[in-house]
């Protein structure tokens, strides 16, 4: 269950999602490129961290004696399992005003409003 990620491990990921794979003097390398120098020890907490949350996957590449990374998730993978995890437990805890909330905020536009209440409209009857 990933219900957040933190902004260092949001730039960690841009860059793995960009390399395709990379070790960690490699992400730290580019995270110096960024101007976001951080230690190298912090870097390798940040992604074993990654590694923790199931977010990028850890390998060892034979020939260097290195582990290499590699993300699990696309970023559109990773949006919406933190969306669904952080709205699902907002649901379960204050499914009412969790509801509320998302009609009176999601949309100005009276079409999608309408669609909003038709979808809460669903809800209401199928419980």
């Amino acid at each position: 269950m990933i219900k957040n990620i933190g902004p260092l491990e949001c730039k960690v990921l841009e860059i793995l999602w960009i390399k395709k794979q990379a070790t960690a003097r490699e992400i730290s390398n580019s995270l110096e490129e960024m101007d976001e120098r951080r230690a190298y020890s912090t870097v390798r907490t940040i992604i074993k961290r990654l590694v923790k949350k199931k977010i990028i996957a850890e390998t060892t590449d034979p020939n260097e004696r290195t582990f290499i990374y590699i993300p699990l998730l696309t970023k559109d993978e990773l949006e919406k399992t933190i969306v669904d995890c952080v709205l699902g437990e907002l649901l379960s805890r204050f499914k009412k005003s969790t509801i509320s909330y998302l009609a009176e905020e999601l949309s100005d536009n009276e079409e999608e409003n309408k669609k909003i209440k038709q979808k809460l409209n669903e809800m209401k009857q199928n419980e």
